[in-house]
């Protein structure tokens, strides 16, 4: 799936959606975003995520910044944060307390996964159904996501048996390519990709291809720093 269907799905969420490259640039801010705190995505498009959090206007670092961005930090060592409550200024530079969700989508940009924020308006009497609303779209439309829930538990030991396709095939993986392109890349059969994707999932103790992505960052088998 391209860049481009995944933001046509968020686009069409009734939900607020933006998505974050792991530099924090914002790179997609839908309407429903807009109708919550008033910012057009030409506003946002291209700033750094705390910038919008704290009010355009201020462009200062939130609390929850100042150490470095724990939703980032998260991602870069494979984990996937929890949802977590912001107070985000709206246009009009009053706080608005938000539950935001973050899903992990797989890599749609060449420096990797893109994080996505769902969330809804509690004062509108939302009840987060359209963020799920949006996970099942993303997922039934191929785009591999993972939401905040525990992975199965896997040592460095089990991760150093991956032979050294198998880590090529994660690193493809990790930018979203899809079967095709890797085996056109590494002039192998798009049989033989699926059969590395297939053992290293099973040697990552993981579900889907993201995941186990998520995993070898974890482990340090993937640098996304």
């Amino acid at each position: 799936m391209t860049v481009e269907s995944l933001f046509k799905v968020l686009a069409n969420a009734e939900c607020g959606a933006y998505a974050v490259s792991i530099d924090q640039t914002i790179v997609f801010w839908n309407d429903a975003a807009e109708r919550i705190l008033g910012y057009s995505s030409q506003d946002v498009v291209g700033r750094r995520c705390y910038e919008v959090a704290t009010g355009i206007q201020g462009a200062g670092l939130t609390a929850e910044c100042l150490g470095g961005c724990p939703f980032i930090r998260y991602l870069r060592t494979g984990m996937v944060p929890a949802p977590v409550q912001l107070r985000i200024l709206n246009s009009s530079g009053e706080g608005k307390w938000l539950t935001v969700t973050p899903v992990v989508a797989s890599g749609m940009l060449r420096d990797g996964p893109l994080l996505i924020y769902l969330f809804e308006d509690p004062e509108a009497g939302e009840s987060g159904q359209a963020e799920d609303t949006v996970r099942r779209a993303l997922s039934s439309s191929g785009v591999g996501v993972v939401g905040p829930q525990p992975g199965g538990t896997v040592t460095q030991e089990v991760a150093s048996v991956l032979s050294r396709r198998e880590i090529e095939v994660l690193q493809h993986v990790a930018l979203g390519w899809d079967t095709p392109r890797i085996a056109n890349e590494l002039a192998i059969s798009r049989h033989t990709v699926r059969n590395h994707i297939r053992n290293l999932r099973q040697r990552l103790n993981a579900s889907t291809k993201l995941e186990a992505v998520l995993t070898a960052m974890r482990l340090g088998i993937l640098d996304r720093k």
